[in-house]
């Protein structure tokens, strides 16, 4: 009876590693560019995107705000993130990851960026000056270069740095720190500071996930995406794929700047093509075609 018992129980256990409930899940957010006012209000986004993750895929969840790229790349790597909202520009450059939502801003998903400045009007002002951007996972100076300004050479600018996100890049200009920032449109810039030129617009902070979420689990996310209602920054999410994000990774690379094609114009005259040549046709005798007798 003992060893009846003793297998059972072992059964037991063994039932419950075969099906083991659904694990926690933390639910990050890597968006620098993404004009939040505050850390504080970064971290109230992540919390309720995080419940509305949880209660999708029937887990508790946690949301966290990553400020650095490196403690967002490790915690990834260590398999501890696994739904997240991150910047398109950062995705950019990583894999193992699939987008699953693109964030609404101001009722689209693209957003444009912009250069601006203190006192200063044209871009050829700014040879030879520092430069902040929302940080890029330390490809700010390709992304600067590159991505928004089509192949400008490197040197152009003294220094191309990161900044933790948006609001601390303008705080840092209105203080002196920097000489001019490189950011999205719409967000509120400081006084004195205006748009020096427009630059391309780019895809949105993106919803992620990672392998490690099981199947069941990121097909429930996909589809409950679309309810999630955010705040004045971020407002919901669209169903997306990957194609905003590859169309910035295309454009990371520097451009091949080609030289313009000569097309000579090309005038025939049917007196050229038969200048100095004999035409004739061959007469075929019309008693070829007569009927034979």
């Amino acid at each position: 009876m003992r060893l009846a018992a003793c297998l059972v129980a072992i059964a037991a256990v063994v039932l419950g590693l075969a099906s083991p409930a659904q694990a926690d899940i933390t639910v990050g957010v890597f968006a620098p560019s993404a004009p939040f006012p505050t850390t504080v209000a970064r971290v109230e986004f992540a919390s309720k995107l995080a419940e509305q993750v949880g209660a999708a895929a029937g887990t508790k969840a946690t949301g966290r705000n990553y400020a650095r790229a490196s403690d967002f790349a490790a915690a990834v790597k260590k398999g501890e993130v696994t739904v997240a909202l991150v910047d398109a520009t950062y995705l950019a450059s990583q894999s193992g990851y699939t987008v699953i939502g693109a964030s609404v801003r101001g009722g689209d998903t693209s957003q444009g960026w912009q250069l601006v400045a203190k006192g200063v009007s044209k871009v050829n002002d700014l040879r030879g000056k520092k430069i902040l951007v929302p940080s890029v996972g330390g490809k700010e100076t390709d992304f600067v270069l590159n991505v928004l300004l089509g192949g400008v050479e490197k040197g152009y600018f003294s220094a191309i740095e990161s900044a933790s996100d948006t609001a601390s890049a303008l705080a840092s200009l209105n203080q002196g720190k920097t000489d001019a920032v490189v950011c999205p449109t719409g967000v509120d810039l400081p006084s004195g500071v205006s748009k020096v030129i427009g630059l391309p617009s780019l895809a949105t902070p993106v919803l992620v996930t990672y392998s490690a979420l099981p199947a069941a689990q990121k097909s429930a996310i996909t589809s409950a995406v679309g309810g999630f209602k955010g705040d004045a920054t971020l407002g919901s999410f669209r169903a997306s794929d990957s194609d905003g994000v590859k169309a910035i990774t295309k454009r990371f690379g520097v451009p091949v700047k080609r030289g313009p094609f000569v097309v000579p114009s090309v005038r025939l005259l049917v007196g050229d093509l038969v200048e100095d040549r004999k035409l004739s046709i061959e007469r075929t005798p019309v008693t070829t075609f007569a009927e034979a007798p």
